[in-house]
This record gives structure tokens, C-alpha cells and sequence, in this order.
């Protein structure tokens, strides 16, 4: 028998049904520039990237590009400034902790998905259920463990009745797993492909994508917290810095965000210091963001290297000199504590005869991300005991360079690789201690135990703090971008620009 909250769907369903039909291939089209006398289209505005949307169903998202659409396409119930530890509402008008195992959600009144379907707490509970029940690996489901079962006595409620206390729950509801979906669109027990329409309510809407780009227009009925400030841009992949260096030349694009290489930014940075209205020779701005980009090196927990302890130690060893982040948790995140040795001169200490082989993949989209590599792989091959082979994209290599953004701007979010994916002498330990930091609502005792962690990591080297630098984001004059136009852990928040 179907719910109240399906029936009524179903009768709005019937009522828009010829609205959607004309529509399902023009959501948002109203806001899309219109043909030019010529009969060609202006070009949108476009902000552009070498960062690849590689996965648009938000229960699946595993790497940081495709966060983009989770944060710009959807909505989930909390969400958080960026770098902030306090959680704001968003397709939620309030949720608290009403007893120590039971978090209680109320939903806004009038949501509506980008298809005219209205959202209700049976879409929540779908979608919530979705995502752990898919338990996509490396996907912020993991976060929702706690989650027993899932009540809604009426549309505005959710009511999360959870396993044990759980004092992160609420930032799991702000991670990408959580984004609602329409129940009536995505399918329950698979991951719907990228060739599928992308339904959300966040506040853009797609209206075309393709490999390279998302064209989005704004949710006018959206109600939330990150409204739309432009009618409609386009976010676009580009191939390389040079692809973008060569858009910004040529009038081509408005916002450059990621994708160019050190010595680009390097040479804009002059530009914009040499420039008496502090813009580049081609009228751009420069925003940099603080400890935003973050670089780990991590083991492939199929290695068959990785229980090899002296080998772990030795490779930790010989990065020590070019580390600069001396933890898994960034030094701007709170909890985070001193745990990796960095700088000064180590020596590996080698007790295998012949050299061993290992594989190193790198995200071949990232800026620099090749010489960065070739810098880990000149390392390690100096300490005598090893060779490395440079695999871009390459998900069954023996060690993975990681440029990561956590899905929360918190310690366990950042610490969320190295606890799922534990040596197994420790596994037991580690599960014990995030257990109890999660029931925990002793202040010092969680900081103790984030502590523990931490030093743990230290111990095991399976994943390797390295760097901790700073984003750029280019804007063309007249452009603006709200320092709050991002998602909690620095991941790009298109509704934050604004044209004029």
C-alpha cells in the first residue's frame, strides 16, 4: 500500500504532468541566455576547472570534483560555512537531539525538487536508507553507522533513531550521502548513471551536462541556505593550466577555479602585484584560501606491500623532509595534534636485500599532480631499496597520492580513510576509540581520544600527511565570490558568485 506522501505525489504528478513533459528537457531553460540575432547562443558564463565530474549520484560520490554537484545540485538537511564547526540548517528548518540515541529533523515548508515534485520527509528517509544501504566505498556513507532506523510521522518530520549516542550524526546528515533525492526518480539499490538526468533541489538546476560541463540554471523555488546569485553559468573541465591560461587570455571565462600550475599562478600573483588595480594583465583577481588544498599519501589497502612494516617506515621516513602538514588532520581543522615528524634530514632504514617494486597513482586532473608525484617517486628511489612506477588514475597501484577534501570540517571527517581502512593488528583499537569519541560529550576526553587517533596514524603509516597549502580562484573584474561560497570542507560553492 502506498504512503499518504506517495498518494499526494502522485496526484501533483497527474495535475503537472503536461508541464513536465514539455519541460524534462528544458529544466531551467528559461534562464538560459537567448539566441543572439546571428542565431548563435552568447556563451554562458562559465567557471572553469581541471577538476572532472566523474560521478553525479550523490550517494556515490567518492572524490572531491563530483562534490560539486552534490553541494550545487542538491540539498541535505545541515550543512556548515566553510572550515566552520557549527553546523547551520538547510532543506532542514531545525534539528536537535531530542534523548541520547534520537535526532529529530524539521523539514521547510514547500521544498519542491527541480521536476516540480514536492520534498517531503518520505524522500529523506529514501534517501538516507539509499545511501547506506548502497555503502558506496570511500563515500561519506560510512559517517551514518550510527543510523538504526528512520521514522516520519508527517511529511515536515524526520526522526533518526540511532544505534548509540552519537555526537557526530548531524555532520553526516551534511555530507554528500545524505543529499535527498526524488524516491520517485532514483532507483533504491543502484547507483543511477551519469547519463541520467540529475534531479536535486539544491539551488541550481542542471539543465545539460556532459562529460566536460554542467550547465545550471537557478532553482527559483528553492528554499534553503545557499540561494543562487547568478540565473544560469556554466562549469566547464578544461584539459590542462595551459587549456584555462589560454580561456583567460581570450575572454572565455569568468571564474578559474583549480587547474593551474605553480608556475601560472606564480606568474598571475606578479601581474596582480605589479598591477596598480591589483588585477592580472588579463583583468582577473586573485583569491587564495588558506590551508584549503591538502596533500596525503595514502596506502591502497589491497597492497600486497602494506603489511610490510619496516617498508612503511622507511617510505615515511624518506618524505619526512618535504613534509609540511604534520598530521591527518590540518592544522586549521579543530582536534588537530602534532603527530608525524617533519623536516629536518632522515634516513630510511632499509633491511631488504633486493629492491622492491610499487606503483604510484596520481590524479591526473589535479594541478601539478605529475611533478609532485615524480617528487615522491625521486624520494623513495634515493633511499636505495625501491623503484616506483607512475600510474595516473590508476586505483590498483600500491600507493596513492591523495589531493583530499574532506566531506566535513571535521577531525573524524579527515581522519575517515585511515579509520576505514585500518592494519588489522589495530583494527579492533581503532573501532574502540571512535566508538567512544562519538558517544562521548566530555570535551576533554574527545580531545584526548582524537589525540589517540592521531598518534596512532603515526605509528601505522598506512596515510601520510604531506602538505597543506593554499586554493586560488581567479575572478574577472566585476565578479565577486563570497568567502562563504563554499561547501564545509572547501569544496567549490557555485551559488556563492555573483556577476556585477
Amino acid at each position: 500500500m502506498q504512503s499518504p506522501e506517495r498518494r499526494y505525489k502522485g496526484l501533483v504528478l497527474l495535475l503537472v504532468g503536461l508541464l513536465v513533459i514539455l519541460a524534462s528537457c528544458r529544466i531551467g531553460s528559461p534562464s538560459v541566455p537567448a539566441p543572439s540575432p546571428s542565431g548563435t547562443p552568447p556563451r554562458p558564463f562559465t567557471v572553469m576547472s581541471t577538476d572532472t565530474v566523474r560521478v553525479t549520484d550523490p550517494a556515490a560520490i567518492t572524490d572531491p570534483a563530483s562534490a560539486v554537484v552534490s553541494l550545487n545540485v542538491f540539498q541535505r538537511l545541515m550543512t556548515a560555512e566553510p572550515g566552520e564547526a557549527a553546523l547551520k540548517p538547510d532543506a532542514a528548518r531545525d534539528c536537535l537531539f531530542t534523548s541520547a540515541t534520537t535526532y529529530s529533523c524539521t523539514l521547510n515548508e514547500k521544498l519542491k525538487f527541480h521536476n516540480e515534485h514536492p520534498l517531503t520527509s518520505s524522500d529523506v528517509k529514501f534517501s538516507i536508507q539509499r545511501a547506506t544501504r548502497l555503502n558506496v566505498a570511500g563515500s561519506s556513507a560510512s559517517l551514518l553507522s550510527s543510523l538504526r532506523r528512520i521514522e516520519t510521522p508527517d511529511p515536515l518530520t524526520v526522526r533518526f533513531l540511532l544505534s548509540r549516542p552519537d555526537t557526530q550524526f548531524g555532520w553526516a546528515l551534511a555530507s554528500p550521502a545524505a543529499s535527498i533525492v526524488d524516491e520517485d526518480v532514483y532507483p533504491e539499490d543502484d547507483v543511477r548513471p551519469p547519463k541520467e538526468s540529475i534531479i536535486g533541489s539544491g539551488p541550481f538546476a542542471v539543465a545539460h551536462h556532459d562529460e566536460r560541463s554542467l550547465l545550471l540554471t537557478r532553482h527559483r523555488t528553492y528554499i534553503g541556505r545557499n540561494p543562487a546569485r547568478m540565473p544560469a553559468l556554466e562549469y566547464r573541465s578544461a584539459p590542462d593550466s595551459a587549456s584555462i591560461e589560454d580561456a583567460m587570455a581570450n575572454g572565455k571565462v569568468e571564474v578559474v577555479w583549480r587547474g593551474l600550475n605553480e608556475a601560472a599562478i606564480t606568474r598571475y600573483s606578479r601581474q596582480v602585484e605589479a598591477s596598480a588595480d591589483n588585477v592580472t594583465t588579463d583583468g582577473f583577481t586573485e583569491h587564495s584560501y588558506f590551508g584549503a588544498r591538502v596533500l596525503q599519501l595514502g596506502w591502497n589497502p589491497a597492497s600486497p606491500f602494506r603489511g610490510n612494516k619496516p617498508l612503511r617506515q622507511a617510505i615515511a621516513t624518506a618524505l619526512q623532509g618535504d613534509r609540511t602538514l604534520d598530521s591527518i588532520v590540518p592544522e586549521n581543522i579543530p582536534g588537530h595534534v602534532s603527530s608525524f615528524p617533519a623536516g629536518g634530514r632522515a634516513t630510511p632504514k632499509i633491511t631488504w636485500k633486493t629492491r622492491i617494486p610499487l606503483t604510484l597513482s596520481y590524479d591526473s586532473t589535479a594541478p601539478d599532480s605529475l611533478d609532485m608525484a615524480t617528487q615522491i617517486r625521486t624520494r623513495l628511489e634515493n633511499s636505495g631499496g625501491l623503484s616506483v612506477q607512475l600510474r595516473p588514475d590508476a586505483p590498483t597501484a600500491d600507493l596513492w597520492l591523495l589531493d583530499r577534501k574532506a566531506w566535513t570540517s571535521t577531525a573524524l571527517a579527515w581522519l575517515q580513510p585511515y579509520i576505514e581502512a585500518p592494519l588489522p593488528t589495530v583494527a579492533g583499537t581503532i573501532n574502540t576509540i571512535v566508538e567512544e569519541f562519538r558517544q562521548t560529550t566530555d570535551e576533554e576526553r574527545a580531545a584526548s581520544l582524537l589525540e589517540a587517533l592521531q598518534k596512532q596514524a603515526a605509528v601505522d603509516n598506512v596515510l601520510l600527511p604531506m602538505s597543506q597549502g593554499e586554493e586560488y580562484l581567479y575572478a574577472r573584474a566585476g565578479v565577486t565570490v563570497s568567502d562563504l561560497g563554499f561547501g564545509p570542507g572547501w569544496q567549490l560553492g557555485l551559488f556563492g558568485i555573483r556577476d556585477g
